[in-house]
Order: C-alpha cells, then structure tokens, then sequence
C-alpha cells in the first residue's frame, strides 16, 4: 500500500481527543510496541515488527516526505504474538540489528478514509497521526486529494502547520537516547 501520513504535536491530549470523539464516536484505546531493525552501519530503519491487537505486524518501508507529509510504500504481513523471538532471531540471522524501540499509547478513529491516531509516543510527548492509504498505483490526483483530507483534519484539530513534525520518530528517539534522557 502507498500511505500519505503526517504528524504533528498536540499540547492538550485530551482536548483532541474530545473532539475526535465528538466527531467520530468514541476512540478505541491504541497500545503499540515497534521494534526496529536495520542493516549495521546504516542510520534508518529497514523492518519493524510491531506488537498489537494481539499480533505482530511485519513492515518494509520505502519512505519519502514532502513538507513533514510522508509519502510511504509499504509492505506488511501478520503472524501471531507467540512468533516474536523466531522473527527477531529470523532477523539477525539474516545480518540486520536491533536499532530502536517505540512505544505508543493514545486511541484511535477512522473518518472520510483516513486512520486518526492521538498518542503518547515514548518520551516524546503527544501527536496526532492522520494516514491515508492508496494503492501502489494510486494517481498524482489522489495523493493530492488525500494531503488535503489531512491537513483538514489538521485544522480541525485546532492545530496549525507549524504543529506538523518533519522530523521521524526515530530522528527524534535516537536523539533522546544519545542525550540520555
């Protein structure tokens, strides 16, 4: 799938999250744990196993952003929970290391095709998450449509552009960690 996605800070979580539930209906809780790998040497990720709902979800992602709008290709696949250590060992064998791990807690929404996610992300702070996703040969047209839906939800979250991380979570996490916060 192609995935248009963009972040951006929240100073009041609860808040948004009352909006969003006065829009939406009431947000399902969102427990997320990502474990990321990459190849040695290299400075990002290449997988992700995430732990949630009760399964792992493998990831390879091909990332671009434009404007702290991500533009991603993505291929996934899910195994159970119990599979965790086989896939991590399945991992290293084939030569990749552990790079990071990020923690997400918030809830989550789906309006006009889009996910919505308000979290707490490790140490970080709060963010909402808005994704688009498309087919891998989804147009020009589309993509531009999908931006706009976001950045709707954007102004709607009473938030501005200059709310909209360009940074990725992982510039951000490897920063806290080399600071030793």
């Amino acid at each position: 799938m192609k995935e248009v996605e963009v972040k951006a800070h929240v100073k009041d979580f609860y808040c948004v999250k009352t909006l969003f539930d006065s829009l939406c209906g009431e947000g399902r809780e969102v427990d997320k744990i990502d474990h990321y790998f990459h190849i040695p040497g290299e400075e990002k990720q290449s997988h992700r196993i995430r732990s949630y709902n009760g399964l792992l979800e493998l990831t390879a992602k091909r990332t671009s952003s434009n404007d702290g709008i991500e533009e991603n290709e993505e291929r996934e696949f899910f195994t159970s929970l119990d599979q965790y250590e086989k896939v991590v060992e399945f991992f290293h064998i084939l030569g990749y290391e552990d790079y990071f791990k990020k923690y997400k807690k918030g809830f989550e929404w789906e309006r006009d095709s889009l996910h919505i996610e308000l979290l707490e992300v490790n140490n970080l702070g709060a963010f909402l998450e808005i994704e688009a996703l498309l087919p891998f040969s989804a147009s020009k047209e589309s993509i531009v449509e999908a931006r706009g839906k976001i950045l709707n939800i954007i102004k709607y979250a009473r938030l501005s552009l200059s709310d909209i991380e360009d940074k990725s979570y992982r510039e951000m996490i490897l920063k806290e960690e080399s600071y030793g916060v």
